[in-house]
């Protein structure tokens, strides 16, 4: 097994944290009252980070799913928010390869430059974890699908310019749910953004769509097949998640090593205590773990192998993992590290925000166990 990237994985893993570092952690608080900058995200695009997934012939790279990991896991050292943006645009390159030529066209050259973000709206206010019994509606009138529902907690549901929505075209279950592509200043949509602890920059929200119109073009994929578009667009991203989430608690050890080095307690360095050097031992050894786990899953990803359990565990793990170093580091800085002035609070809040989304530690542990024991042992129907 070769656990080294090659040369031009190695200069993306170096740009992406130098770009990291100098530009995107600086601006890290601004994105707690306003929303993100426009250039940035123009920046995030020329990078070539936002087109990864996206096909050479709509202006993207058609880069690895490690390739990818590398990008989410430096430039979360920056800003963990960014990597949403990552996740956003390699999610809606896979669902939309099944889009019309014209939906392509349009919409996949705009993610890839950073003009435009696509949202990925499944959950509902009442269904979450149980995706297959969503209750938003899409009815055939003429030529058209007819939009009727509420989608909450959606990322970039403030500010999205286009979303996939996963609706009922059919019966019960999940073999009834379809994926409808629908720009969003469309009459009839309307949208709130929520105040969250962290994730900011996420701008997650509900979208409202009362008798939304579009052409039955707009469908992604054969009708039922909705929710298996979902399912597989889950487990790549979680590893993402996971590294985007190791890569900002990485930032944080690395800045406490080189803080305990130089703060002195009764004339020594708490770094020479072995109740401080042990806990970040304990924290890097753990990360270093999770991080080789979620490679593994880009791999076989790559590889066209199966890897929904690994990609749970390593959605599971990652942010646990990292909350918990985060938070001791926070510690380890006493109150300083409890300001607003060191970034180790917004740290902490945006990991614990995908401790949630993109499934919980309990749907993650069910379907690990799932798939070790054989779904007539499922611990959810």
């Amino acid at each position: 097994m070769d656990f080294s990237f090659n040369e031009e994985q190695q200069l993306l893993q170096e740009t992406a944290r130098r770009y990291a570092l100098t530009r995107l952690a600086p601006e890290m608080p601004r994105w707690q009252t306003e929303s993100f900058a426009p250039e940035i995200l123009k920046e995030l695009g020329d990078l070539g980070v936002l087109g990864m997934r996206i096909p050479t012939e709509y202006g993207g790279s058609e880069a690895s799913y490690v390739t990818m990991g590398i990008a989410a896991e430096e430039l979360a050292r920056g800003d963990f928010n960014v990597s949403y943006f990552l996740q956003l645009s390699a999610i809606s390159a896979k669902l939309l390869t099944n889009a019309d030529e014209q939906i392509k066209q349009q919409w996949l050259p705009a993610i890839a430059a950073g003009q435009s973000t696509v949202a990925f709206a499944l959950t509902e206010p009442s269904v979450g974890s149980d995706a297959a019994n969503l209750s938003c509606t899409a009815r055939k009138d003429g030529s058209d699908w007819v939009i009727n529902g509420e989608k909450s907690s959606i990322t970039f549901g403030g500010s999205a310019q286009g979303c996939v929505v996963f609706c009922r075209t059919g019966g019960p279950g999940a073999r009834g749910i379809s994926m409808v592509f629908v720009p969003l200043d469309l009459p009839g949509v309307s949208r709130t953004k929520y105040s969250s602890a962290g994730g900011h920059l996420s701008e997650r929200g509900s979208l409202f769509f009362d008798d939304v119109r579009v052409p039955a073009d707009h469908q992604i994929g054969e009708e039922g097949t909705g929710f298996i578009g979902a399912m597989e667009a889950f487990d790549f991203n979680r590893a993402i998640i996971a590294l985007a989430a190791i890569g900002t608690a990485s930032q944080s050890l690395d800045e406490t090593i080189e803080y305990t080095k130089q703060r002195e307690t009764f004339g020594k360095p708490l770094a020479t205590r072995e109740g401080v050097a042990f806990q970040i031992a304990e924290h890097l050894a753990l990360l270093h773990a999770t991080r080789l786990l979620s490679y593994e899953v880009l791999a076989r990803a790559d590889a066209g192998l199966p890897h929904t359990a690994e990609a749970a565990m390593c959605k599971w793990l990652g942010p646990k993992q990292s909350v918990e170093a985060i938070h001791a580091c926070l510690l380890l800085h006493g109150w300083t590290g409890y300001g607003t002035d060191l970034p180790f609070v917004q740290r902490l809040n945006d990991v614990i925000g995908l401790e949630i989304g993109d499934g919980t530690p309990e749907i993650m542990k069910a379907i690990i166990a799932r798939e070790a024991f054989g779904r007539g042992f499922n611990s959810y129907k």
